[in-house]
């Protein structure tokens, strides 16, 4: 049994590498399957040949998962359903499961206080996050799988469902969620995720905060834009046109829907610096963070 978990690792290892480089210029996300996802038995095609998405088929995963489509800036969001298709491909999947999706601030507070397996920064709560069974892989096989592509988070509790989300790179099992701590964070895992992971030089890109647990909090409306390789400064951008210096984030819709225009950038790979102006008594609070790394590409559908 571990020869052949060894082996179908190493098999599904090499195929992504292959379909990573022939996908380089291909569409906005790294990690991107063949636009068809298959969950809870609903086989829904949500991006077209193309490249540009379908709002019917996206509407239809949000209903899946339970997100609010009326609300643009609580939708499912699309970095983890492309990385789900990515996922489900390279792995050949039949589809998957879907226990828990979406929630709501409230919900996942309420899941909590039961004493459930609820962060209190939890992903789920940024559209960007599901419990899961790929059905026809074993999950062990995809928590290997994901560690190894150091993009996400996943968390494997050694039962039939797996964790899965778009943010941080992480790992974890039942030893180590540390779900169950209640110290208030007071934004001590807070992140700002670009809406893509490829851009046009000069491009407008939009962004939100994920992981934030207390408002409000201050932002530098002026962000510096560095080379992800060697950190150099490589340009400036701006997160506000009012002119204020310090951007007062006030609640968790204005930090959902933030914008910048790049700067002229040549192609590359870049991450965007922000530092809080204020961080009011938040102690637990970074002074600054990076986002993760994004591309300037020379040519995209």
């Amino acid at each position: 049994m571990a020869r052949f978990r060894f082996q179908f690792l190493l098999t599904a290892l090499f195929s992504t590498i292959s379909i990573t480089a022939a996908e380089a210029q291909a569409g906005r996300f790294f990690l991107m399957g063949d636009g068809v996802l298959t969950v809870n038995g609903q086989k829904v095609p949500f991006r077209q040949g193309d490249g540009n998405y379908d709002p019917a088929g996206l509407k239809a995963l949000n209903q899946i998962f339970k997100a609010d489509w009326a609300q643009e800036e609580e939708r499912m969001d699309l970095r983890f359903l492309e990385a789900m298709d990515y996922i489900q491909d390279q792995l050949r999947g039949r589809g998957y499961n879907l226990k828990s999706g979406y929630r709501s601030p409230r919900l996942n507070q309420s899941l909590r206080n039961k004493g459930k397996l609820a962060a209190q920064s939890s992903m789920h709560m940024e559209a960007a996050a599901g419990d899961l069974i790929l059905l026809g892989v074993n999950s062990a096989d995809v928590y290997e799988f994901v560690k190894g592509l150091d993009c996400c988070g996943i968390g494997y509790y050694h039962g039939r469902h797996f964790h899965f989300d778009t943010g941080p790179a992480r790992y974890w099992d039942e030893t180590s969620s540390k779900t169950e701590d209640k110290t208030p964070q007071e934004n001590e895992k807070i992140i700002l995720q670009p809406e893509f992971d490829r851009y046009r030089s000069g491009e407008t890109m939009r962004m939100k905060f994920m992981r934030a647990t207390n408002y409000p909090f201050g932002a530098d409306a002026m962000v510096e834009v560095l080379k992800a390789d060697d950190s150099k400064v490589a340009g400036h951008t701006s997160l506000t046109a009012t002119g204020k210096e310090c951007l007062i984030v006030q609640d968790r819709h204005q930090g959902r829907t933030l914008s910048a225009k790049l700067p002229e950038l040549k192609p590359g790979s870049y991450v965007l610096r922000i530092h809080f102006c204020n961080r009011y008594d938040y102690a637990k609070m970074p002074e600054s963070i990076l986002t993760r790394p994004f591309e300037i590409a020379k040519d995209l559908r």
